[in-house]
């Protein structure tokens, strides 16, 4: 919503006398003052990467519109306004860096079909020309059959500057020499310092979660900007004595705005580190990503993101079916037969709909089919089960064993009409 043009008046005339009570204050400040402490959440000027609101990490490139990690997912991304582009490096038997997000490739190729005597299907045990011969688009949709994996090189070529690059150090335990290929890759194309893509974000960004990796990889090029990640985000909480050092090396760590507030941000920043949201996509959670002041907002759909940070509707593609809730800890089994976890969908006009044809995923990409010759009755719901059961005219079951709505922190629903594209998407936090 836009403030009237009175009021956003009076915030820019509040705003500058803040701004001069500060400089004030700074300038009669004792010399010797301390760094402000865990509790000071009033620490003075705090260097935001983009004042006018958080950078879009494109995660796994436009990863909720095609196949992720492919050059559809890529360009989709750059059509979209991303201007960060991620992804994940794993390394080939015949030592080639190559943009994955898992080990194994296994989920998002046809690797089974292609090599069936060659399980678990690691990345490090197949090589490069093994590998190019692998589908990495059809599991999303046989619209996107022939994408391929890309290797690090073919992605640098593929952005040709046009959006930033922040790939990650997924496993480098895993993969002998992989952090010294990284900097030998990024020397050869001048990815050597703090440069700016054409969008004006952070031409290089390199993260982990393995510490001791990206250490390493800080001490070969220290130049180039990094992103400590850590699961449960603890760096936001942190001592003042755990970010001192932590600003030392690195440029970001992570946080989840659900479990955050905006001056715990703040405090992060005031130690020169930059902050770095968790995967985040509906509008509301990314909304108060940016309402926080984080200074990178990471997301699967860069349109949305881009959306809400205009303030402008997210998807105009809706023909009327939306996420109307999410059922995702049922009392009993979360696949019990004839009940369970379940989407509701609804229809919000006053005619009827056919969805046949529509899918939902849910945040780990698993596919949920609503139902043959299914439709949504005027102001109705159809509830799409997880687990197995029988069809009813306003419900489907999957028929799967295992649940997948999470129950913890947030997860996201995609729906998507027969052409596949996405109509609508919901949000929820767990916990």
């Amino acid at each position: 919503m836009q403030r009237p043009a009175f009021i956003v008046d009076h915030l820019r005339s509040a705003l500058v006398l803040v701004v001069a009570l500060a400089a004030a204050a700074a300038a009669i400040a004792p010399a010797e003052a301390s760094p402000a402490s865990a509790t000071d959440t009033n620490q003075g000027a705090v260097h935001r990467a983009n004042p006018r609101g958080p950078v879009v990490w494109s995660h796994r490139g436009a990863s909720k519109n095609a196949p992720e990690e492919t050059t559809a997912a890529y360009e989709r991304a750059l059509a979209d306004g991303a201007d960060v582009l991620e992804g994940d490096l794993a390394q080939t038997k015949d030592g080639v860096l190559v943009v994955i997000h898992d080990n194994t490739l296994a989920r998002t190729t046809n690797v089974e079909e292609v090599f069936p005597d060659r399980a678990p299907w690691n990345v490090a045990d197949f090589t490069l020309a093994e590998i190019k011969q692998l589908d990495a688009g059809s599991w999303w949709d046989p619209a996107f059959a022939g994408q391929q994996i890309l290797t690090l090189h073919e992605w640098f070529e593929l952005n040709h500057g046009r959006a930033g690059l922040a790939p990650e150090l997924k496993s480098p335990t895993l993969y002998p020499g992989m952090v010294e290929n990284l900097a030998k890759e990024l020397r050869a194309w001048g990815y050597t310092h703090d440069l700016k893509a054409k969008n004006r974000a952070p031409q290089i960004w390199v993260q982990s979660f393995d510490e001791a990796g990206l250490r390493q990889f800080h001490a070969l090029l220290p130049e180039v900007p990094t992103l400590l990640l850590r699961s449960g985000y603890p760096f936001m909480t942190a001592s003042d004595e755990v970010l001192t050092e932590l600003a030392t090396w690195t440029t970001a760590v992570a946080g989840n705005p659900v479990q955050t507030t905006a001056s715990q941000v703040r405090r992060v920043q005031s130690f020169g580190l930059q902050v770095v949201s968790e995967v985040e996509d509906g509008p509301s959670l990314l909304s108060m990503i940016e309402h926080q002041g984080y200074d990178y907002m990471f997301t699967d759909v860069p349109n949305v993101a881009k959306a809400v940070l205009a303030d402008k509707k997210p998807l105009r593609t809706n023909r009327g079916v939306i996420v109307d809730s999410v059922v995702y800890n049922p009392e009993g089994s979360d696949v019990a037969v004839n009940g369970g976890e379940y989407v509701a969908l609804r229809n919000t006009t006053d005619k009827p709909i056919n969805i046949s044809g529509y899918t939902l995923r849910e945040f780990g990409n698993t596919l949920l089919r609503v139902g043959d010759d299914a439709v949504i009755e005027p102001g109705s719901l159809h509830k799409v089960y997880v687990g197995p059961g029988t069809d009813r005219p306003n419900a489907h079951f999957n028929g799967l064993t295992t649940p997948v709505l999470a129950d913890t922190v947030t997860d996201h629903i995609y729906l998507y009409n027969p052409d596949q594209v996405m109509e609508d998407l919901y949000s929820y936090i767990a916990s």
